[in-house]
């Protein structure tokens, strides 16, 4: 009878994953089946019951029995003290399996916490990729938009306006050479008229087709701007211009504008300094831009050029195609100088200058 009564007091512990739920089932079992008329479960040393049965017993401690983890069994009355050491051999056991399947749920949980955060990371991965590339075509459509205006002004200047100029500088020797009543004065003075208008139309054209941010004082007028925008950043900010300043073909300005949109760009990005300096330098056979920040610079053995950086790609296309040469190198106060220089070869041409635009 006794071991019977015994297994059905084991038997009524149950397989809880909380041990309070535990605790108190291992009390009520203890007075209940085995007999005990106060039971309970407190931390050694510890004021107060963790769990005890009936619920406002206050036992004497008669048999106490450590459950491990700083728990211990009293009960008090008349019962089987090795009933109830077996009882509480096994609570220990349910307990510590308890412990064991709540140390598990907290791994998982962080696992699955991880995984979710992994998720997520991957998911924001995911749609910034899709935004880059869709920055990245864009980008590559502006380039190729810009490219094949550039191409168009250009071969407008090297055709269309200079034969409209040779047109009019031959009427006006042509008229020049004929009396005041030659009849044919009135009709080349028509026509020269008409070569007169063609070429500012012309001019009017490669304008419309070039750069819009260098509408409004020229290359010069743009690059206060973008050091203007980079001030809106907290950026300390100077432009310098050494040389006698004069009109540029529109290839090269519109390169060098491009350059320099594309360094303070990555500046205000990257650099993490506080000042940004810009400097042009007109030569009689070149020019050279230079932007300089005060940030960190290039890592040591980092690769400016790979593959993935199309801004610096691009600027060197820009002008390499002009013949001309870019340099990214640390600067002498640390932060990165970008240094391009294009050559003008001899002469500016007639037809495409810019002294009719705005200055700053």
């Amino acid at each position: 009878m006794g071991h019977e009564r015994l297994a059905a007091a084991v038997a009524g512990l149950p397989a809880a994953e909380q041990e309070a739920e535990l605790l108190a089932a291992l009390a009520e079992v203890a007075a209940v089946r085995l007999g005990w008329p106060a039971v309970g479960v407190r931390r050694a040393g510890a004021p107060g019951w963790v769990a005890r049965f009936p619920p406002e017993c206050e036992p004497a401690p008669e048999q106490v029995i450590p459950l491990g983890q700083g728990l211990e069994l009293v009960a008090a009355g008349a019962g089987d003290p090795g009933e109830l050491q077996v009882l509480a051999a096994a609570a220990a056991r349910l307990l510590e399996s308890a412990r064991e399947r709540a140390r598990l749920a907290q791994r998982a949980e962080r696992a699955a916490r991880k995984a979710r955060e992994v998720l997520e990371r991957h998911r924001s991965q995911t749609l910034r990729l899709s935004e880059l590339r869709g920055e990245l075509d864009d980008a590559q459509q502006k380039h190729l938009v810009l490219s094949e205006r550039n191409r168009i002004a250009q071969d407008l200047h090297d055709r269309a306006a200079q034969t409209n100029f040779l047109l009019a500088l031959k009427l006006d020797r042509l008229l020049s050479d004929l009396a005041p009543e030659d009849p044919l004065r009135p009709e080349l003075e028509r026509l020269r008229a008409l070569a007169v208008q063609a070429a500012t139309q012309t001019r009017e054209a490669i304008y419309a087709l070039r750069a819009p941010e260098l509408a409004e004082g020229g290359l010069q007028g743009g690059l206060r701007r973008l050091l203007r925008a980079a001030e809106a950043d907290g950026f300390t900010t100077r432009l310098t211009v050494a040389g006698t300043p004069r009109p540029l073909p529109a290839a090269v300005e519109d390169a060098l504008f491009k350059v320099g949109q594309e360094a303070l760009t990555n500046a205000r990005k990257h650099s993490r300094g506080t000042a940004i300096i810009a400097a042009l330098r007109y030569e009689p056979e070149m020019v050279t831009l230079v932007v300089q920040d005060n940030g960190v610079g290039i890592a040591k053995g980092a690769e400016i050029e790979r593959p993935e950086r199309f801004g610096v790609r691009g600027m060197r296309e820009r002008v390499s195609a002009l013949g001309g040469d870019l340099r990214l190198v640390p600067g002498d106060e640390g932060g990165l100088l970008v240094r391009a220089t294009i050559p003008l070869k001899g002469a500016i041409n007639h037809g495409d200058t810019h002294s009719d635009r705005r200055r700053p």
